[in-house]
């Protein structure tokens, strides 16, 4: 009874924290909350440092990093990846990354108390569910990532063309960005929403060469790479990038041809062993069966 009484309490926690969570997110953005102490400044009234508001959020966010500071840069450039930027994204996984281990750990263990398990084996489902559904949260993030950039090597390809084609049609590169972005979303979607972060870096004032490799670096998409240094050089010293472009769209589709046979080739080897595992028994048993009954047959009239 003493482990149930410890897990019902761990629970409770758990719902209080997520409740505090949930009332902190509802509360008043913090630059309101700076706004309001600026103006009380500009009007003589002095907040000491020492009644700052809790923030729950923050002191959270803070514990949570913590915890992870092993693997948060690694965790940061896979949310990237898989599309999740920004410090609400990171701080959703890792609230998530751990309340869901803990929160399946505590179920399993509460199950095996249900079913009058002894003290050990309800420590061993409470560590194995808490392991799994941590490995587990971690591995699907590193395969949202994965796929994703598999889905923008593939929309390289028809980004090229439309560079290609709007640089025939005389327009500069910005404004080429522009249009594939606003006009390319249901031909190129992953790409298009990473112009759109390109193209609002722009619009704030950094240079475009540079706004254009912190979109690529971080993909780590090697088709893109090129593509974005080609570009590079256009912007920075200019010239015909067309024949650039043509050139490159030629090899990087040779380039995913040639992938594609050895995914085919691959594929056909697959084949092959599930063909003998589950065909090759079923066509034995189709072709051999009758002469195998008849032959089992004969014996017994010869033994009868």
């Amino acid at each position: 009874m003493n482990i149930l009484w410890l897990i019902t309490v761990l629970l409770m926690l758990l719902a209080a924290g997520l409740m505090f969570y949930g009332a902190q997110k509802s509360n008043h953005p913090r630059h309101i909350h700076r706004r309001f102490r600026e103006a009380l400044q500009q009007e003589g009234i002095q907040i000491s440092a020492r009644f700052k508001p809790l923030n729950l959020e923050e002191a959270l966010q803070a514990m949570l990093e913590k915890a992870s500071r092993s693997e948060l840069e690694e965790m940061k450039h896979l949310l990237l990846q898989a599309g999740w930027s920004g410090p609400s994204a990171t701080f959703t996984f890792l609230l998530l990354g751990w309340m869901l281990p803990m929160a399946f750990g505590l179920l399993a263990g509460f199950y095996a108390i249900l079913n009058d398990a002894p003290g050990m084996n309800v420590l061993f489902h409470l560590i194995f569910a808490f392991a799994a559904t941590f490995v587990l949260v971690r591995r699907l993030l590193r395969w949202k990532a994965q796929k994703r950039r598999d889905a923008i090597r593939k929309e390289v390809i028809p980004f090229l063309h439309l560079l290609r084609m709007l640089f025939e049609a005389g327009l500069s590169l910005e404004h080429i960005l522009l249009v594939i972005e606003q006009q390319g979303r249901d031909l190129i979607p992953n790409l298009a929403k990473e112009l759109d972060m390109v193209i609002k870096r722009i619009q704030t004032g950094q240079d475009r060469a540079d706004a254009l490799v912190e979109m690529a670096a971080p993909l780590d998409v090697p088709e893109l790479s090129d593509t974005i240094a080609m570009l590079k050089q256009v912007t920075r010293y200019g010239g015909n990038v067309r024949d650039s472009l043509a050139e490159y769209t030629t090899l990087t589709e040779q380039r995913q041809i040639s992938q594609l046979r050895e995914y085919v080739s691959k594929l056909s080897a697959k084949m092959t062993i599930v063909m003998v595992l589950f065909l090759f028994p079923a066509l034995m048993a189709f072709l051999a069966g009758p002469g195998f009954i008849g032959l089992t047959k004969a014996l017994k009239g010869m033994g009868g």
